[in-house]
């Protein structure tokens, strides 16, 4: 872990597929954005929570809510609050921040160590199914060009990553065992997410 790391769990979006708050919605009892503070805070040296609307729904949690201001209403998405971690990051005097979404329970306990901290490049995570550009560390002086950016239209992530330099680092996982990438993004997922952590 380096101190000068730091994560921001992304909490902005919103949950159309779902229909709920996606970050609050619970398994095997807990809520799942509390499963992904458990695995990402041992990597970073500060964590916080990127949201838009109400903030003081994720109060019991006991870490900082960065405000997503950067976009207009409607235009929710995960690169607002990427580009409000970044501003969080440089405030703290951070040299990276790493991201992650909130409803993804099996973040890599080894994410940030295995994405490495790259004083040029943005590092981007790879899966079995392509790039994950919400699981990826940001150096935040990187933050100029991705707000021009986002000023400028752009609200894809994995757009903005092509449009910098960057270095992208593959997770293999083992046949059989859990995508360290599966996020909740329809009901269903919440009855496959509990059975590997009841499996577990």
């Amino acid at each position: 872990m380096s101190a000068q790391i730091g994560g921001v769990i992304l909490a902005g979006g919103r949950s159309t597929r779902m229909g709920r708050e996606k970050a609050l919605i619970e398994l095997v009892g807990r809520p799942v954005i509390e499963r992904v503070i458990e695995r990402l805070s041992p990597q970073v040296g500060q964590l916080a929570i990127s949201a838009n609307g109400d903030t003081a729904r994720f109060a019991d949690f006991g870490l900082p809510v960065v405000a997503d201001t950067n976009h207009k209403p409607g235009e929710e998405g995960p690169l607002a609050g990427m580009v409000a971690g970044l501003e969080w990051g440089l405030l703290e005097g951070l040299t990276h921040v790493v991201f992650t979404p909130s409803d993804a329970p099996f973040v890599p306990e080894d994410l940030v160590e295995r994405l490495g901290a790259d004083d040029v490049a943005v590092t981007v995570a790879e899966s079995k199914t392509g790039l994950e550009p919400l699981f990826s560390l940001w150096p935040t002086h990187t933050l100029e060009i991705v707000r021009k950016l986002y000023a400028q239209g752009e609200r894809a992530p994995r757009k903005v990553i092509g449009k910098l330099a960057h270095r992208v680092v593959t997770f293999e996982t083992d046949p059989g065992s859990v995508d360290p990438f599966f996020n909740l993004n329809r009901p269903d997922d919440i009855a496959a997410a509990e059975f590997w952590i009841k499996g577990w």
